[in-house]
Formats: C-alpha cells, sequence, structure tokens
C-alpha cells in the first residue's frame, strides 16, 4: 500500500523588493506569520510573530532591507514606499 503525500494549498503575498523575492503567508493562528526571502540561490525562511498583515509585511520588509544594506546596496525606497506592492499568489507546500 501506497501513502499519497498531501499539499497544503495557501494565500501569500509575493513582492520584489532590494533586489529580493519576499513570499509572506499567514500560519495557523492569527499572530504568526512565515516568510521566505530569495537572493538568487539563497533561499532564507523566517517565522516570526506580529498583531496584523501590515506590521508583519513591515516586519519582513525590513528584513529584506537590512540584508540589501549588508551586501552593499546603497540605493533603494523606504519600506512604507513599498506596501502597496505585494501581490496575491497561491503557494502549494507538501
Amino acid at each position: 500500500m501506497r501513502s499519497a503525500t498531501v499539499s497544503k494549498t495557501r494565500l501569500a503575498l509575493a513582492l520584489s523588493a532590494f533586489g529580493l523575492e519576499l513570499r509572506l503567508w499567514q500560519e495557523s493562528y492569527d499572530a504568526q506569520w512565515g516568510a521566505t526571502i530569495e537572493d538568487g540561490e539563497q533561499v532564507f525562511h523566517s517565522q516570526f510573530e506580529e498583531e496584523n498583515l501590515t506590521l508583519a509585511k513591515l516586519h519582513l520588509l525590513g528584513e529584506a532591507r537590512t540584508r540589501a544594506l549588508n551586501r552593499g546596496d546603497k540605493e533603494f525606497p523606504s519600506c512604507e514606499s513599498l506596501m502597496g506592492s505585494w501581490k496575491p499568489i497561491t503557494l502549494n507546500n507538501p
């Protein structure tokens, strides 16, 4: 007998900012958020708690901005200017 793998589909938000690809989704309870930051071939996974979607977006944008600063990027927009640029996507997780 084979066991079937059931994939979980969830709604997420995506954004390209600071030369990085960002993905953000809400985890199983209200204040828990999951995220990935893709920088070329490197993927960084993160989980954190924030009270609402706006704060979760700012949290992830702050992490991305810090990564961009650490690699020496000097010119990019503020986190607040990117708040309306998120696009809805569907994530398929095994």
